[in-house]
């Protein structure tokens, strides 16, 4: 998993498929649900942390089809539960759940329409960002989808549009059982600015070592305002601190790097220090936006591994491997 996500760790899954069509996915997915095998779906592999102890199961990512994007000017479409898509209106995209959130911003540009600027330089896929409500300068995925097509856990097809769509920031917005195949995006015409200009300021504040973006979530303050969490934890002195090859970057302080060789419990233990001392310095808890996978419960599990093989001390643990 380390050749497929952004901060360069991970152990091995047990298959890796890629899915050209809506038909192939819903095929895999059955597979895997009717002989009981855990199914991972994963973009760019941006802003997760994958154990190194890898991944049990099969890692699904979506190409193919899946990475279409274009205008639709088909006024049968539906755009809402309310309100039909018209097709005077060049405003709306249709958008794979596999393409990147970077090339979206792109065919805006080229298409002359506004509002998905902010995209630029997001190093993640429409469907990953869904997790997230990804964005950046103030805006978010949140800000410009109208309906999300998914399947649910038994292949069926829906379409999500209005209040079942969550906007909060970076929580997900849709439930995780399901999975996105197609986003529909509302857009203005006009005139953006252009995607290099944003890529070149995002990436001239960012690290350049392997990393999976913003670690921690903004936090609120008491007037109800976002703190950036990078701000907090240079405030704290944590700037360059490190542990094995893991390191709070100098640049950014909301960037835990990989300096080269960094493994899953050298950003873990790293992460719980930033916590720690920012919460014991400020009373802020800062919460994590890049996801651990194969989850919370299993990283508590494989720590308490490591931390008994280092002992020397056999730990039982319920459900192990």
């Amino acid at each position: 998993m380390a050749q497929h996500t952004t901060f360069r760790i991970g152990g091995l899954a047990d298959a890796w498929v890629c899915v050209r069509d809506q038909q192939a996915l819903a095929r895999v997915l059955s597979v895997c649900r009717e002989v009981g095998v855990p199914t991972w779906l994963l973009g760019k592999g941006s802003n997760v942390l994958v154990s190194d102890q890898g991944l049990r199961g099969v890692v699904v990512c979506l190409g193919g089809e899946f990475t279409r994007i274009q205008g639709v000017k088909d006024s049968r479409i539906q755009v809402s539960e309310t309100r039909p898509l018209e097709s005077s209106n060049p405003g709306i995209l249709s958008v794979g759940a596999g393409a990147t959130l970077d090339a979206v911003a792109a065919f805006a540009e080229r298409e002359g329409l506004a509002g998905a600027e902010f995209l630029a330089g997001i190093p993640g896929t429409v469907g990953g960002g869904l997790h997230s409500n990804a964005g950046a300068f103030g805006r978010s995925l949140g800000d410009v989808v109208s309906g999300v097509t998914v399947l649910d856990p038994e292949g069926n097809e829906q379409v999500l549009t209005g209040v079942q769509l969550r906007r909060e920031y970076r929580r997900r917005m849709i439930e995780h059982e399901l999975v996105a195949v197609e986003v529909r995006m509302e857009l203005q015409p006009g005139k953006p600015e252009p995607a290099a200009t944003i890529r070149e300021q995002r990436w001239a504040k960012h690290p350049k070592e392997p990393s999976a973006g913003s670690f921690f979530r903004n936090p609120e303050n008491g007037n109800g305002r976002r703190v950036p969490a990078g701000k907090l934890i240079e405030e704290c002195g944590l700037k360059g601190k490190t542990i094995g090859g893991a390191k709070v970057s100098e640049k950014h302080a909301n960037f835990l790097v990989n300096t080269g060789g960094a493994r899953f419990v050298d950003v873990y233990q790293l992460a719980q220090v930033v916590k720690a001392t920012v919460e014991e310095r400020t009373g802020i808890l800062l919460e994590e936006e890049v996801q651990y996978l194969p989850g919370p419960d299993e990283v508590r599990r494989q720590m308490l591994e490591a931390r008994s093989q280092k002992s020397g001390k056999k730990v039982g643990v319920a459900n192990g491997r």
